[in-house]
C-alpha cells in the first residue's frame, strides 16, 4: 500500500493506492492515527486503491472514530468500484461522508 498525504491546511488528505490488507493493515493504521492527530478533518482518496479486506476496514473503522472523536469529518472521495462494493456490503457506505 502507497500512502501520500497532501496537506489542505485543516483538512489532511490521504491518497491511498494499491492494497489495504493484513500484511499492511497495522502499519497503515499507524499512519492513519497520526494524520488524525494532526488535522481535524481527514479526507481519503481512493482512486488506485484495488483491495480492501476485513483488516483493512478495521484500520477505517479506527481512523473514523479518531476523527469523529476530535470532532471532524472522515470523507472518501474517487472510491474504487470493488472498494465501493465493499463498502455497501458492509455498512461502511453510511459511515462516510463521500464527496
Amino acid at each position: 500500500m502507497d500512502i501520500k498525504l497532501v496537506n489542505r491546511g485543516e483538512e489532511g488528505e490521504l491518497i491511498l493506492a494499491g492494497r489495504l490488507d493484513t500484511k499492511n493493515a497495522d502499519e497503515a493504521s499507524a499512519v492513519f492515527l497520526q494524520v488524525a492527530d494532526r488535522f481535524k478533518d481527514v479526507t481519503l482518496n481512493m482512486q488506485d486503491m484495488k483491495y480492501i479486506s476485513s483488516a483493512g476496514l478495521r484500520a477505517l473503522k479506527k481512523l473514523y472514530m479518531k476523527v469523529r472523536g476530535n470532532g471532524g469529518e472522515l470523507s472518501v472521495t474517487n472510491v474504487a468500484p470493488y472498494v465501493a462494493e465493499v463498502f455497501e456490503m458492509t455498512g461502511f457506505a453510511e459511515m462516510f461522508s463521500v464527496k
